[in-house]
């Protein structure tokens, strides 16, 4: 017998409990039934805290100061409390984690103050420790009543098959084929956990929404292994259209060419296993459009037969264009679809840090605006700002912005001097036989641009012939 924790000494929280006995002897009647009772709990506990928990201080706990053991060892006999104490504290740590089943405890009170216990009980190793053993142990404990309590003065242990048996001849049979029908046991119930749990692996690898494949590469070409259904839905394709896809890149055909040599150098970047890489790209779908993607490629093993690639792909779609749409909120005013102050603000920042090699600047205010929303309403105001934005997107796409009520802003570093200034008086021309009337500012600069001085005279340029306007109206 060796060690294992809980409370310490006797009259702790109940261990495993046994059969035989239950009532106890009928002396003293309740009295002696509750005295056996507390006498198999504590034999329980201290098989629990030598074989299951290993604890050798909680077990000592229950020894008596006078104290005699044999144990199943031939060399395992000591007498004295101090001596059996120290050999059982060599136990710690030596007692792999073991099962205790079958536990059976029986009592017959010796002398007022002395109980003897016998029992038996399976004893098998935790699959989880590495060892393998299974033995049917028998065991004697005395007890002697100190204070109220059942403190143990003797423990003697045995194993039937310990040694051989009379119908053994040459090695002890009986308790080797114990062990290995208790192997037998466990391997076969490692066998169920282990087909549940491939088929729970197997549910889950065909029911999550991402696709899921994996690739033998050998040199620079690759061979399709598996794959989840997830993938068949993701692509649009059915299990046997992948089956035939052209694999040997790593990918199917359909991404996008801008995409493919990033895609490519992200799966041949993994050179050992545990390497990872990911990306987001962009393919063509079934139906005409694009899916945008994001796929963890994870190099898996390598062997002589090749390295296995595993990849991981998510539609990411949906959140691109909630991203795109967010982004264009953001970027764009409502009213006129052109930039709004935010994105000029952040081109003019950026202007700041880095001018452009050249710059035009218009500075566009309508004139009349407050009139006509006090005369016809704001629904006839925003019609002709929605109009005159109309005008200006037609001649500079991509480059106004309307950064207040009624102004607008042109800023570009694409034209030269001659076509910016052409596109300008354009502009002015369309809108006026359009019935908008506009006062507009122009500054020009093919070197040296400094944003901050363009916006200043084109706005000073502006406000001068808007000044022109109401002086002749």
């Amino acid at each position: 017998m060796c060690g294992s924790p809980a409370e310490k000494g006797p009259g702790g929280r109940r261990g495993m409990g046994g059969a035989g006995n239950k009532g106890g002897i009928v002396v003293n009647g309740r009295e002696q039934g509750d005295r056996a009772a507390r006498v198999r709990e504590a034999a329980s506990r201290m098989m629990h805290l030598h074989y299951v928990e290993n604890d050798v201080e909680g077990l000592l706990g229950y020894f008596d100061d006078r104290f005699g053991w044999i144990g199943t060892a031939e060399q395992e006999y000591a007498l004295g409390a101090e001596t059996v104490r120290g050999i059982f504290r060599q136990f710690v740590g030596k007692v792999p984690r073991c099962i205790l089943s079958e536990e059976q405890y029986d009592v017959l009170p010796l002398a007022p103050d002395v109980d003897l216990c016998i029992g038996r009980l399976w004893i098998a190793t935790d699959p989880a420790t590495g060892s393998c053993l299974r033995v049917h142990q028998r065991l004697t404990f005395i007890f002697r009543w100190v204070e109220g309590a059942p403190r143990c003065c003797h423990i003697h242990i045995s194993n039937p098959y310990s040694e051989m048996t009379e119908q053994d001849v040459g090695f002890p049979q009986g308790m080797a084929q114990q062990s290995a029908d208790y192997l037998h046991e466990q391997l076969e119930l490692q066998k169920k956990q282990l087909i549940a749990q491939t088929a729970e692996l197997r549910s889950i690898y065909n029911t999550v929404p991402c696709g899921i494949l994996r690739l033998r590469r050998r040199a620079d070409r690759y061979e399709l292994l598996t794959f989840n259904r997830a993938l068949c839905r993701l692509l649009g394709s059915t299990r046997e259209e992948i089956e035939r896809a052209d694999w040997s890149r790593g990918f199917l055909g359909e991404v996008l060419a801008e995409d493919t040599p990033a895609l490519a150098r992200s799966i041949e970047s993994l050179t050992l296993p545990g390497d990872r890489s990911e990306l987001d790209y962009c393919m063509h779908n079934r139906s005409g459009g694009l899916s945008y993607l994001h796929c963890c490629n994870t190099l898996i093993s390598a062997d002589g037969e090749g390295e296995v690639i595993q990849r991981i792909i998510f539609d990411i779609s949906e959140r691109v264009r909630i991203e795109n749409s967010l982004r264009r909120l953001s970027f764009e005013d409502s009213l006129t679809g052109l930039y709004n102050r935010n994105k000029f603000n952040l081109l003019t920042d950026l202007y700041q840090k880095t001018p452009p090699a050249r710059l035009g600047v218009a500075s566009l205010d309508l004139n009349g605006l407050k009139e006509i929303n006090d005369r016809m309403g704001h629904a006839a105001g925003d019609g002709l700002l929605a109009r005159t934005a109309l005008h200006i997107a037609r001649s500079f796409p991509g480059q106004a912005y309307r950064v207040g009520g009624d102004e607008f802003i042109i800023l570009d570093e694409r034209s030269d001097e001659i076509f910016f200034r052409r596109a300008i008086e354009s502009l002015h021309a369309s809108m006026q036989r359009d019935g908008i009337s506009v006062a507009i500012g122009v500054s020009w600069r093919g070197e040296r641009c400094d944003i901050t001085e363009q916006l200043i005279e084109a706005d000073r340029r502006m406000y001068h012939v808007k000044a022109q306007h109401y002086a002749n109206a």
